[in-house]
């Protein structure tokens, strides 16, 4: 994303996590899983994408159709509002990166430390509730664990949490056997 992109984007992220801090509670929380579904939306449909970013549609047009979007999905007025004003200011391209931004601003508010998970398989609830308790003794705070499938890593596991990726995949142990077998050669 260009400089400028990214800048405005912080800017839509910081104005709105002092929004949604000011409305107290779980906003700022609820608004994060908002913003994420939205964003994760508006990325996987290029064609819904492609249309709301078109030169030929009018701002009033694209802003009725994100709000009508948002508010099809049950959004709050926050993000409303939001993607109200996204679209009429030809903004939409943001959206991922505003959440993004603004996820990381609520959790480092927060004390809470994300982590992503990678495994082959789909880890059942029971998994994810193990290795979060796990993980959390290492954090120090709350823990916001994402796990995702890739199928080339075999078996095992791969977390990255706090900058650190810790490979327990069958391809990292392999990897580090060879390492550690031709060191010894």
């Amino acid at each position: 994303m260009r400089d400028r992109s990214q800048a405005a984007a912080r800017q839509y992220a910081r104005a709105l996590v002092g929004l949604a801090e000011q409305r107290g509670g779980d906003e700022p929380l609820r608004l994060r899983g908002e913003l994420r579904q939205l964003g994760t939306l508006v990325e996987r449909h290029p064609e819904l994408r492609a249309a709301l970013e078109h030169p030929g549609v009018d701002p009033e047009s694209r802003r009725r159709v994100l709000v009508a979007i948002a508010e099809s999905g049950g959004a709050s007025e926050l993000l409303t509002r939001l993607v109200g004003l996204l679209g009429t200011r030809d903004h939409v391209h943001l959206l991922p990166a505003i959440a993004e931004i603004y996820a990381a601003l609520v959790n480092a508010s927060r004390g809470i430390v994300p982590a992503e998970v990678m495994g082959a398989v789909p880890l059942t609830q029971k998994q994810e509730r193990a290795l979060a308790e796990a993980l959390k003794g290492t954090t120090g705070g709350e823990l916001e664990l994402t796990a995702k499938v890739d199928p080339r890593v075999l078996g095992g596991l791969r977390v990255t949490m706090g900058g650190k990726t810790y490979d327990g995949t069958v391809r990292g142990r392999l990897a580090a056997l060879r390492r550690t077998l031709a060191s010894g050669s």
